[in-house]
């Protein structure tokens, strides 16, 4: 069962630990919080879904950003 007490915590450690620079990729995002794969997309996921993060492509790969307020 998923328990999304857990997966906003997640989400919250995820977000805290991107002050750090703008862009991440999943690995960094992965060593950062050390959360594994599933606990971090479902993180990622929740963030996405809320409009407190963005994906996007690069020529390194997929990516994620904090929203900033106001851009």
């Amino acid at each position: 069962m998923l328990d999304m007490e857990i997966v906003r915590k997640n989400s919250r450690k995820v977000y805290d630990a991107m002050v750090y620079m703008y862009r991440y990729s999943f690995d960094e995002l992965e060593k950062l919080t050390c959360l594994g794969c599933t606990e971090l997309c479902l993180a990622l996921s929740l963030l996405m879904r809320e409009g407190w993060i963005e994906q996007g492509r690069d020529v390194d790969g997929i990516r994620y950003s904090p929203v900033r307020v106001g851009d």
